[in-house]
């Protein structure tokens, strides 16, 4: 008997919804198929919500391809129980080789027009959103953001309207913000800014373009593959779009995901990132990419600084403080040119202090918060 997870009231199969045109008439949908990708190692307590969000999603044509990286625990008896009752449902094996080579083993079985990513401990909202993605495929669109929210309270307005036996579809009321170019420094300096181009799960990519791109995940990078995938997508991708759908709930209380727990050698493989995007922004002449990529990086330091302080970190003070040093030196400055208000102050605050003080004012924000979450 597969684990009941977290009590979703999902139902089990996917209700049928009902697209009007403001005038009244029925709109028939779009009949893409939609290769849905997850990835999932020991994710026994959130994989039925995350499976029953894309199932009950109103655009019935797709493929989820679930890989299970090698999971020791109800994992297999949960797909086995989903898969033996949804034939959309395709089911690979890798051997705990991580989350890179499980997404790319399911990449070169892909057959969708569209191709989502989605991680085992979140889940789709609105039941709408594979019906407007789809929507796009006649469009010349290669790429379509969404909305992404945290906050659990989300989650139950979703539950609610996939009960609705036939709600109305939004899909084809939603429109998309006017489509740029993907290579477009001002399209892509907001996006690595607020990181958001970061992330995969945010982000629906018509194959043919990942196909063109060669993107693949680079194995054996636990931190920002999936920033490295977008990169490399990037360089053969045209036009991008957004649609204001509140499509994906992104977990963040979820303790055992690696950007909670203390990472030996997260600052190299950090770095390794950032090299990357700062040659892509260097191949784009564009000073504005190459600011915004150097801001990224005095991010990633104070970020690691921060996690000397972390109480897995097994270093002793001298150590901790020559490791803080180095860290400080991977990233001299912050350039202004092209930055926003608030990382403009960042970027003045970081260039004034040196490795010391920064050790010491990490120090104290890791204790804070520490003391906000007992």
């Amino acid at each position: 008997m597969p684990p009941t997870g977290s009590g979703s009231s999902f139902p089990a199969s996917s209700t049928p919804c009902r697209r009007r045109r403001p005038g009244g008439e029925n709109l028939m949908s779009n009949d893409a198929l939609i290769s849905v990708i997850i990835p999932v190692h020991n994710g026994e307590r959130y994989l039925q919500d995350c499976l029953r969000s894309v199932l009950t999603q109103c655009h019935e044509h797709l493929e989820l391809i679930v890989v299970d990286d090698g999971s020791t625990d109800g994992t297999p008896e949960i797909l086995e129980d989903f898969s033996s009752r949804d034939p959309r449902i395709i089911r690979l094996q890798t051997d705990h080789a991580g989350a890179a080579a499980a997404r790319n083993a399911a990449l070169a079985k892909a057959r969708g027009e569209w191709i989502m990513f989605i991680d085992a401990d979140d889940q789709l909202l609105t039941p709408c959103l594979l019906e407007a993605i789809a929507d796009c495929s006649d469009s010349a669109l290669d790429m379509v953001t969404f909305e992404t929210s945290s906050n659990s309270a989300d989650i139950a307005i979703a539950h609610d309207a996939a009960l609705l036996a036939r709600h109305r579809c939004i899909a084809g009321e939603t429109g998309l913000t006017r489509p740029r170019r993907v290579l477009d420094p001002s399209y892509l300096v907001p996006k690595i800014i607020d990181e958001s181009f970061n992330t995969v799960w945010n982000k629906a990519y018509r194959r043919a373009a990942v196909a063109r791109s060669g993107a693949r995940y680079p194995v054996g990078i636990r931190l920002g593959e999936d920033l490295l995938f977008n990169l490399s997508f990037a360089r053969a991708a045209a036009i991008g779009s957004h649609l204001p759908l509140l499509g994906y709930y992104y977990r963040r209380d979820n303790f055992a995901s690696v950007t909670k727990r203390f990472v030996p050698g997260k600052h190299e493989e950090l770095m390794l990132v950032n090299d990357a995007l700062q040659q892509f922004a260097s191949d784009l002449s564009s000073p504005e990419l190459i600011a915004a990529a150097g801001y990224i990086r005095a991010k990633n330091a104070v970020s690691s600084t921060r996690d000397l302080h972390h109480r897995q970190c097994p270093l002793p003070l001298r150590e901790k403080l020559a490791a803080a040093k180095t860290y400080r030196c991977a990233a001299t400055r912050v350039a202004s040119r092209g930055l926003r208000p608030v990382q403009l102050i960042f970027g003045a605050v970081y260039n004034l202090l040196d490795h010391r003080v920064l050790f010491l004012l990490t120090g104290f924000l890791a204790a804070a918060n520490r003391r906000a979450i007992r």
